[in-house]
């Protein structure tokens, strides 16, 4: 698509996190000679979440290359389904949730600063855990020791997509996390629905946001952080 279209479209590189020196190799591959904008993963292997020490690995030559990591959550090796609600309904926005915890209290967003992460549907339900994170972490110097000025600090610099996520409750608590310019427009496209899609774009027009923090979630900081996708849109 990209070759055929290459001033509409990107593409993130899926890596075989089972293999570590293969999810090296690809993601190597992926960077120098398929020119891709990031790296895709989900939220855990196998229930192996992502702030694990086996991966650290690869998080070097990430971090090394300044890479652009994005998040998607799966369904969690042991799922708790409740009212008949499918696993994508609860268990994804968990799934999430835990692996930026596994992230962060596993050290790899202190130790490996130069990677940039973006986490699906607004985070999941860590823009709402967020404050008792924090609070219990306190009584934790283990805990601590990983986010030495706050969680809100170790967050500030990650991005979250709105996929799923564009309306007023989880957006305010999301904005009380992060600045505008952390937030990036998604639709989890093409796996839903063409409905919800739509929902997406209208419920992100009515949140009456500045008009200035929409065009930089629709685009612009979309654009900042993908500085070869730019340059192709531009051609």
């Amino acid at each position: 698509m990209i070759c055929e279209r290459p001033t509409r479209f990107g593409m993130f590189a899926c890596l075989p996190l089972d293999n570590i020196d293969a999810a090296l190799a690809e993601a190597v591959y992926a960077d120098d000679i398929l020119q891709a904008d990031g790296i895709c993963l989900m939220s855990h292997y196998d229930g192996v979440y992502l702030g694990e020490r086996r991966f650290h690995p690869l998080y070097e030559e990430l971090d090394r290359r300044r890479a652009v990591v994005f998040v998607h959550p799966t369904t969690p090796v042991h799922p708790v389904l409740v009212g008949g609600l499918s696993a994508s309904m609860l268990e994804f926005p968990f799934d999430t949730t835990r692996t930026i915890a596994s992230l962060i209290f596993g050290g790899v967003m202190r130790s490996y600063p130069n990677i940039r992460w973006i986490f699906s549907h607004a985070g999941g339900a860590m823009p709402y855990l967020s404050g008792r994170l924090e609070t219990v972490s306190k009584v934790n110097p283990g805990l601590r020791e990983h986010i030495p000025d706050g969680l809100p600090q170790a967050l500030r610099s990650v991005y979250f997509d709105c996929a799923l996520s564009a309306n007023p409750v989880h957006f305010a608590a999301l904005r009380s996390l992060v600045a505008d310019t952390q937030i990036l427009f998604g639709t989890d496209y093409p796996f839903g629905p063409k409905r919800q899609m739509i929902e997406t774009v209208e419920g992100l027009a009515d949140l009456n946001l500045p008009s200035k923090a929409v065009a930089a979630i629709e685009s612009a900081n979309a654009l900042r952080l993908f500085p070869r996708l730019e340059k192709r849109l531009q051609a």
